[in-house]
């Protein structure tokens, strides 16, 4: 799903974005779609200067945001396969709960959902 509501056009996921509030600037924070809702976006925090935050989940985000200065679009996400299967894999590897999580922990995540794609799949060849 997009919502045209950037200035630059729709916000969709696997879209890159810098946080251009002035206290992220600095930490040349960027955030990645991974869903959008009717009103709101779920980010991952891809980068970030400050030490443990990438990787993080943000706090869904209004879409109006986007059409405001507080962003500036760095990657626009391409409409194919490969970008909704990054997206997905991203979102369950952010998912992984805890302090400290484990290699064994993200790899779990990623192999759930590399087991989902490969059951949407064989579905799609019956």
């Amino acid at each position: 799903m997009s919502i045209t509501s950037s200035a630059v056009g729709p916000v969709r996921a696997g879209q890159l974005w810098q946080d251009m509030a002035p206290d992220m600037v600095d930490r040349k924070r960027m955030l990645r779609v991974v869903a959008v809702g009717a009103t709101h976006a779920d980010c991952v925090v891809e980068r970030d200067n400050r030490p443990g935050a990438a990787g993080r989940k943000a706090r869904p985000l209004a879409l109006r945001r986007f059409a405001t200065s507080a962003f500036t679009l760095i990657e626009d996400g391409v409409d194919d396969a490969d970008q909704l299967v990054y997206a997905r894999f991203l979102a369950a590897i952010t998912g992984v709960q805890g302090g400290s999580p484990s290699p064994v922990e993200y790899a779990t995540a990623a192999m759930r959902v590399h087991k989902e794609l490969t059951a949407e799949a064989a579905k799609g060849q019956d």
